[in-house]
């Protein structure tokens, strides 16, 4: 079968520079991606919104003006993506034809924009597109209250205690100094401290010369992110429950409850595992309470590595009202009905290994899931690995994975009318 993840080749310039290539011959394009291994997880206490805050000006303080960039892309049939900021990473993405002379020129606006930009124009403009963000997401502070007492019910003493989003909040926001930009970049946008990835027609030993005539050759001062120590035991919440009544902030009143319960895991555990009960839990929640009892359209659960720990949660939007009062029991009675059903897992485990190398994606998803791979582990995984991991699954891990879902180990709202 397949494997695109296993097929990539890897060098490291003299500067520190790591470079990931997969050639796919005869393809007329090469995906590039350009990964910082530092985000929103290394901005300086009451900064947040640093790493966010550098990203939007990196392209806007390049040697070429960022119209003419993206029209340098464009006209050759390509694209651009001038950043995205996570957690652990940040990172820019290009696609171009697999022409030498045409790549070195993206090189060159790359390495210039990503290892020796001076954050001096457009700040203010910027900063006022980031709050702008902010205020996007939580256009009503209720919201914002909601998600802040969530965090800092499960995340205390972790920097996810005081950011509950990678552009951090108007406040923070506002105090960002323009050295504060220009530390930042000069200390995280370093040679060292990136990852280049090629899915396309260029060969490793091609992208490597090409690199190597660019700017990105060029000596900086600077060292990797270390990899997170995944915690092994996790504290109880802080609270367990919070009951929030729509109709102190909505007029007119909602007619539907929701119910949202979320926990941390500890983050030494198989992400198969993880997989695999959030798989098992999703059958049993919408046999439950779709199916059985039609309380809700959808009913489910999702998970993110945060590489430290994992965030589990339950989510059910749009609940009956005549739910309310008996979503958690039903929910709790859901959870615990897992550790016997081995028939389930080995249900959800075969379908898991089928699905493993079942991947027909494009140069542009190869690329990402490389980044993704890079800045959680700081290596590509393979799909022969991954299947590997899913194999090793066991029921008995199950059941010990389940103990984290416990009530007392959940953060639960339940939103009345």
């Amino acid at each position: 079968m397949w494997d695109p993840y296993g097929e990539f080749q890897s060098e490291t310039l003299p500067n520190g520079l790591t470079v990931h290539a997969a050639h796919w011959p005869e393809r007329p394009w090469e995906m590039m991606g350009f990964l910082v291994h530092s985000g929103a997880e290394y901005d300086p206490v009451g900064l947040e919104g640093l790493s966010h805050f550098v990203e939007h000006l990196v392209s806007g303080n390049a040697n070429v003006p960022t119209k003419e960039m993206e029209a340098f892309f464009e006209d050759r049939g390509g694209w651009v993506n001038l950043g995205l900021t996570g957690y652990p990473y940040t990172y820019y993405l290009f696609s171009l034809p697999a022409d030498r002379e045409i790549l070195a020129k993206a090189f060159s606006m790359f390495g210039h924009m990503l290892l020796s930009a001076k954050l001096e124009k457009f700040i203010e403009r910027e900063r006022q597109i980031v709050i702008s963000e902010f205020y996007r997401q939580f256009p009503m502070k209720f919201k914002l209250d909601l998600e802040i007492r969530k965090h800092k019910a499960l995340y205390s003493g972790c920097w996810l205690e005081r950011s509950v989003r990678t552009f951090g909040n108007p406040e923070s926001v506002s105090r960002i100094g323009k050295r504060d930009l220009q530390s930042y970049y000069d200390k995280h946008y370093t040679p060292a401290n990136m990852s280049v990835v090629g899915v396309g027609a260029m060969r490793l030993t091609e992208l490597v010369e090409l690199l190597s005539e660019s700017p990105f050759a060029t000596r900086k001062e600077g060292k990797r992110t270390q990899l997170p120590v995944p915690v092994a035991d996790i504290a109880l919440p802080l609270e367990n429950r919070y009951v929030l009544e729509a109709s102190k902030y909505v007029n007119p009143p909602i007619q539907v409850g929701a119910y949202q319960s979320s926990a941390k895991i500890p983050g030494n555990i198989n992400g198969c595992v993880i997989r695999i009960m959030r798989k098992m839990l999703d059958e049993v929640l919408n046999e439950e309470v779709r199916e059985r009892r039609a309380w809700a359209y959808a009913v489910g659960s999702s998970q993110h590595d945060f590489r430290h720990f994992y965030e589990f949660s339950i989510d059910c939007a749009a609940l009956a009202l005549k739910a309310i009062d008996n979503i958690e029991e039903v929910m709790e009675a859901c959870v615990a009905s897992m550790s016997d059903r081995e028939d389930l897992f080995e249900h959800v485990k075969r379908r898991a290994l089928a699905n493993s190398f079942m991947i027909d994606s494009t140069g542009k998803g190869i690329c990402e899931g490389s980044l993704e791979d890079l800045a959680d582990r700081q290596r590509i995984i393979s799909l022969k690995e991954i299947k590997e991991d899913l194999e090793r699954v066991t029921m008995s891990d199950i059941v010990n994975a389940l103990q984290w879902l416990r009530p007392e180990r959940r953060w639960t709202v339940i939103t009345k009318p």
